[in-house]
């Protein structure tokens, strides 16, 4: 792996924070951190999504944990194992809904939800529109801060493209009737918990499937599906040169890191390919007329079986009877004041990021040449650079076309559980230093 200094490590990161709207850590419990992995995984294009080997392979690669870093810490376990233990492990408070409140309820879930849960037409919609949002605003950042760092100006199509966007969104994206009825399931859902729960029961064992004799997995699908992934349109512009160098704000997030983890799931297989990658020096800087450009692309993450609110919601505590009694699933934390979150799920992986047609560049005049790809591959920050998977080389110019999985933005996930002391709650809280198993 190019062995690139420190201080270039962050100010790329940086850049691609600022490019993808999280430059800055919030303090509060729903703010997003960048995760670069080092260096990325290729994703293969033309597999079938609808073979069960396919889907395996997307599930293992979107589903991992992950810690609370700037630089891609896979943690023990899926996402979808923590989900699991919270549904059979979790205890409720007594209480319900009242009829009115449960008629509002059914109305934004039958708004968002067909009845097999995969969502409305309204729902798609948004979904859609925020991502031709998401990708105009991306291109716009990435353009204002090479501006800001002393490089050419904005030019004046990209805001205009952001406000043509925002409108879309808004007018054909049913912006304000979506937000409104996912803030009513939020607000409701967990009231009437006999009845939600039941409902997130039956919909994470429609998505649990097998591969193999003895693979299970839970579906995760995307937006855009995979197979919309590799098209032309939907990717941002993004440029790294000398300017970013010297000019780049340090992101929040960059340098977050709780302890060190090396265990976690594997995602390497057909389709996500993790080759090794090889050695190569580097010097202390990198060499003049240097540059850097791709394209990005966010695919969110959609997880048919989850309901993300569980893990925000007050409502449901640990049974006393049950195995994960006690387990963290995150600590929360305060990026800002470098309180850096733990646990089992302290971030929610939301959005993969794509990147390809990768181009290095500097000048034919500088005497430093550190880019030769050898006859395997060498990655460069989160970018994978291989002979085998496209990639060419001359004197002073890489390319990598095909497209790779840099990492993800991920929401932190705040204290939880954290039940709500006001609710009535069973009696069966075990007490500190109550023996196991005894009667409350």
């Amino acid at each position: 792996m190019v062995e690139i200094d420190a201080r270039l490590q962050v100010q790329l990161y940086s850049k691609l924070a600022t490019a993808l709207s999280v430059e800055d850590v919030a303090a509060h419990a729903s703010g997003s951190v960048l995760s670069v992995m080092i260096p990325g995984l290729y994703v293969q294009p033309h597999l079938d999504p609808h073979d069960t080997r396919t889907q395996y392979v997307i599930a293992n690669a979107l589903n991992a944990t992950m810690a609370c870093s700037w630089t891609f810490k896979p943690g023990v376990g899926s996402v979808s194992d923590v989900y699991k233990s919270i549904l059979d492990g979790k205890e409720t408070p007594l209480v319900h809904l009242s009829p009115e409140q449960l008629h509002d309820l059914d109305d934004a879930l039958a708004y968002l939800f067909l009845p097999d849960g995969d969502p409305t037409e309204a729902y798609r919609d948004y979904q859609s529109y925020q991502l031709d949002y998401a990708a105009a605003l991306d291109s716009y950042e990435a353009a204002k801060a090479t501006e800001d760092n002393g490089g050419p100006k904005v030019p004046p199509k990209l805001a205009k493209t952001v406000e043509r966007a925002s409108r879309a969104w808004s007018a054909r994206g049913h912006k304000g009737d979506v937000e409104r009825a996912l803030a009513m399931i939020e607000a409701l859902e967990g009231l009437e918990p006999e009845l939600w729960w039941a409902r997130l029961g039956e919909r994470y064992r429609a998505a649990t499937r097998s591969y193999d004799l003895d693979s299970c997995y839970q579906y995760v699908t995307a937006n855009p599906p995979y197979e919309q992934w590799f098209q032309e349109f939907g990717w941002s512009d993004f440029r790294f040169d000398l300017t970013d160098y010297a000019g780049q704000d340090r992101s929040g997030g960059a340098g977050t890191t709780p302890c060190e983890c090396r265990c976690g799931p594997d995602v390497e297989a057909a389709g996500f390919r993790d080759v090794a990658a090889l050695s190569a020096s580097w010097g202390e800087a990198p060499p003049a007329g240097f540059s850097l450009t791709c394209r990005l692309r966010r695919i969110q993450i959609v997880r048919p079986w989850m309901d993300p609110t569980v893990l925000f919601g007050r409502a449901w505590r640990w049974s006393p009877a049950s195995v994960s009694y006690g387990t963290v699933i995150s600590t929360g934390g305060d990026l800002a004041g470098a309180v850096v979150p733990t646990g089992v799920l302290p971030v929610l992986p939301t959005t993969a990021i794509l990147a390809r047609d990768v181009v290095i560049r500097w000048d034919a005049t500088s005497s430093t040449s550190p880019f030769q790809i050898p006859a395997g591959e060498i990655g460069f920050g989160p970018f994978r650079l291989s002979r085998a998977s496209g990639a060419t080389s001359d004197e002073h110019v890489i390319t990598m076309p095909d497209p790779q999985l840099i990492g993800f933005i991920a929401t932190l996930i705040p204290r939880c559980p954290n039940p709500e002391p006001t609710l009535p709650w069973p009696l069966t809280e075990r007490r500190p230093g109550e023996f196991p198993g005894a009667p409350a």
